[in-house]
């Protein structure tokens, strides 16, 4: 993956109005296989999934309101890298 610019441990977010809302749960794990982690957040009253596959020196988190809608895409470059 390359990426132009700096991109800092704070990440870059990707937010729902850049059409990302036709990624799922399952069309993940059908072109990627199993994350990198998985884990379930609290965000104000609403828990979401987080699902996070690790690319190179990259990290990318995506965080699901539920299994077919997706909020946003975390990058940050990950730790020790």
């Amino acid at each position: 993956m390359k990426c132009k610019g700096a991109i800092d441990t704070a990440g870059t977010n990707v937010e729902r109005q850049t059409n990302i809302g036709g990624i799922t749960v399952k069309i993940l794990k059908l072109q990627w296989g199993k994350p990198s982690a998985s884990s379930t957040i609290k965000n104000g009253k609403l828990t979401q999934q987080k699902v996070v596959y690790n690319r190179g020196d990259y990290a990318l988190s995506f965080i699901f309101n539920d299994v077919t809608h997706l909020d946003y895409i975390n990058l940050t470059k990950r730790a020790g890298k």
